[in-house]
């Protein structure tokens, strides 16, 4: 098996789009990204891919400071991360984390324990789900409507609040620069019931034929009155309508209430991942 380094978002995704779009929800998180930066300099993306008998059977990919991605595929994947894993440690790479289809991500684990003598820590087993059709609920109180700059100041809480609780370590001016970004790009929505904001979600990614849909929050004196699945319902519906053929989001699957409500909704599990932090 060989395994090459790519420089250019073009080519790295023209030469593994094909293997990630048999699974695109699955692969929205590396399909979304490549789609996103491939009119970018790619200095800070690195992207691998592993061929056997000239064929792209793997890939993997990273954008620092965050972690590797794998993809989801219909291969035996357990000779592929081995090699990449190898790959990694003989040419210097850091690798402070990994995320990926469940089976391949300890698969990784495994071999990177093998190899560096590193420890291994499972930060989260989450949930891909993949909606094609919204299942309309009965009473949907409320509508959507973007996030404006004057909602900056507490929007900077909501998410502050919603990194806290999904475990997920961002400093204040790392959030204010997502603020600022969700706003511009208008892909935050707050739900608003009798005046009030209630709840906010957010489309994130897109892939070929899908929509990524994130940032899903109420605040703890709205929970528990199903708003959450209404405004996931009303901003599903949104992009299904725009001409996606799917929505997709990742689920922490440690939460039984979240998965319950985009199940309400239509979402349907298509896959798992783990996360895992690395240390040396």
């Amino acid at each position: 098996m060989e395994v090459k380094q790519h420089h250019s978002v073009k080519d790295f995704l023209k030469t593994t789009e094909t293997l990630l779009l048999g699974r695109e929800a699955e692969n929205n998180l590396p399909l979304g990204i490549l789609h996103n930066q491939k009119q970018m300099n790619a200095d800070e993306l690195y992207m691998l891919t592993v061929h056997h008998e000239g064929e792209c059977i793997y890939s993997i990919m990273r954008t620092p400071p965050h972690y590797w991605i794998l993809p989801s595929v219909d291969v035996n994947h357990k000779q592929p991360v081995k090699t990449l894993v190898e790959y990694l440690a003989e040419h210097s790479f850091k690798v402070p984390g990994v995320i990926g289809e469940a089976s391949a991500a300890e698969a990784f684990v495994q071999a990177y324990r093998e190899k560096n003598r590193g420890l291994a820590e499972l930060h989260m087993r989450q949930g891909v789900y993949e909606l094609k059709k919204v299942n309309e609920l009965q009473n949907v109180r409320g509508k959507l409507r973007i996030a404006r700059k004057p909602d900056e100041g507490w929007l900077h809480e909501w998410f502050k609040q919603f990194y806290k609780e999904t475990n997920e370590v961002h400093g204040g001016n790392e959030i204010a620069r997502t603020v600022k970004n969700l706003i511009r790009s208008e892909r935050t929505f707050i739900y608003i019931v009798d005046g009030e904001n209630v709840s906010m979600v957010s489309r994130a990614r897109n892939t070929p034929n899908g929509a990524a849909v994130n940032g899903v929050f109420t605040p703890a004196p709205y929970r528990r009155q199903g708003y959450a699945s209404e405004a996931v319902s009303l901003l599903s519906k949104q992009l299904l309508e725009e001409g996606n053929r799917f929505c997709a989001l990742y689920t922490d699957l440690a939460n039984p209430s979240s998965n319950s409500i985009y199940q309400k909704v239509g979402f349907k599990k298509a896959g798992e991942t783990l996360v895992y932090h690395l240390m040396e």
